[in-house]
């Protein structure tokens, strides 16, 4: 086994916290909840407050910002795009 499999994934604790907290969580549906290591940093009515409360408690470590639902939306997203960027009139 690599060291690199022995890390925990990206934003695990976060995620973790999230789900216990989901039933509590489910009075403020539809708003965000922004999650830092093991603690509710707080609910937003935006995405954007919520990343700006979230980047002035953590600062550059991981958080999660995340839609408070009761189904998970699931998107994906990569860094790994090589192509060239076009703009289409």
């Amino acid at each position: 086994m690599s060291h690199a499999q022995d890390k925990p994934a990206p934003l695990a604790a976060e995620i973790e916290t999230y789900e216990k907290m989901l039933p509590a969580l489910m009075k403020d549906e539809g708003k965000y909840a922004v999650i830092f290591s093991d603690a509710l940093v707080g609910v937003f009515a935006t995405y954007e407050e919520g990343l700006q409360a979230g980047y002035e408690r953590a600062k550059l470590r991981p958080f999660l910002a995340r839609k408070i639902s009761g189904t998970e939306t699931i998107a994906y997203f990569t860094r790994d795009f090589t192509g060239e960027c076009q703009i289409f009139p």
